[in-house]
């Protein structure tokens, strides 16, 4: 037999749901109505049989994103999904046998990248209420830790830490020479930010994804943000035109039409997300405070996993949540008419 890297070949992988095209999707924090139809024309016009025959260019799309985020075009490379720049940066600057610090339950494919290179995974739990502490992250960050993960808001929690907390953690993480990755894939959601941090610290990687707020899963565009330096040692890692053409003409027409587009799209959330918080406190269910798009409701009658097979047989997806989260249902919240459709649901389904 051939060899096979023993990290790898130990990795236990989860496929994707497949086939979910036709449902009401609330389950993986998507736009189910995707970018608005005058933004996604005007990209479209211009994706010719001439325009897919030439490899695809990243300067201008770079230049143009990080002059949008105030910093310079040396501090971001841009990556195909932040879940691939997560990986970058891991397996550049992740150090075999030292530990990553993850709070758990949160996005797993951190613990799977440190698993592949031979990092040891500690994770940091929940208090009963669902808060975290950051003393938790500032006890274990210690000469065995070589990178911290700070997902700000947490997914699936939605709890989130303040610029306080964070500089606590980057600080004592820099005194023993450790990473940290602060991951603002649900940003536009918080709207607060640490980018500004790569500027004073030599330590610190931001990232974030063009998949949520932005709308565009499927094209798999997302970014990384640190010092040039460190930007330098991902390009050096970072295979080329891993980022497809019409990802960074989206890329471009999202960063020139910013203002205009988030402003509808935050818009259409905040309805949304207005009407399921009352509805669902109205109705008596207990919830997980969130600042990102998804939100926690635990049952009244049913289990989560009835509720959600359930759903699933009236075409709507939703997460039945496991591990530290049994028993509950985790919900994305999008526009008001697919929170209604859902709460109409929910009220027939979970009863005695």
């Amino acid at each position: 037999m051939i060899y096979v890297n023993e990290n790898i070949k130990n990795t236990f992988r989860v496929p994707q749901p497949e086939g979910r095209g036709a449902y009401i999707r609330l389950d993986q924090n998507e736009n189910p109505d995707g970018l608005p139809r005058w933004l996604f024309d005007s990209v479209m016009e211009k994706v010719t049989p001439e325009f897919l025959a030439i490899y695809p260019e990243e300067t201008i799309p770079t230049e143009k994103y990080a002059k949008l985020l105030g910093i310079e075009k040396e501090n971001v490379t841009l990556t195909d999904g932040s879940t691939v720049g997560m990986g970058y940066v891991i397996k550049v600057f992740g150090q075999p046998g030292k530990e990553i610090l993850c709070v758990t339950p949160s996005f797993a494919m951190y613990e799977v990248y440190a698993g592949m290179i031979g990092m040891q995974v500690k994770n940091l739990v929940y208090e009963e209420d669902y808060s975290y502490k950051i003393q938790n992250t500032l006890d274990a960050i210690n000469e065995n830790t070589g990178i911290v993960v700070l997902v700000n808001p947490n997914m699936p929690v939605g709890n989130v830490y303040s610029k306080e907390d964070i500089l606590h953690v980057i600080k004592r993480a820099r005194q023993y020479h450790a990473a940290v990755i602060i991951d603002e894939a649900y940003y536009y959601f918080y709207d607060k930010t640490s980018v500004n941090l790569i500027k004073e610290y030599d330590n610190v990687f931001v990232l974030r994804t063009f998949s949520k707020m932005l709308s565009m899963p499927s094209l798999r565009l997302g970014a990384i943000l640190s010092s040039a330096e460190n930007i330098k040692y991902i390009n050096n890692y970072k295979p080329h035109y891993t980022v497809n053409s019409i990802a960074l003409l989206f890329a471009e027409a999202i960063v020139d039409n910013h203002d205009k587009l988030i402003s509808e799209l935050n818009e259409q959330y905040l309805e949304g997300k207005e009407y399921i918080t009352k509805a669902l406190k109205d109705n008596g269910y207990e919830t997980i405070p969130s600042e990102g798009c998804y939100v926690c409701i635990k049952p009244k009658y049913k289990t989560s996993r009835e509720i959600t097979d359930l759903l699933e047989k009236n075409n709507i997806l939703i997460l039945c949540g496991k591990g530290g989260l049994t028993g509950w249902l985790r919900l994305t919240i999008t526009h008001k008419k697919y929170m209604e459709i859902f709460m109409d649901n929910l009220l027939k389904l979970d009863r005695d």
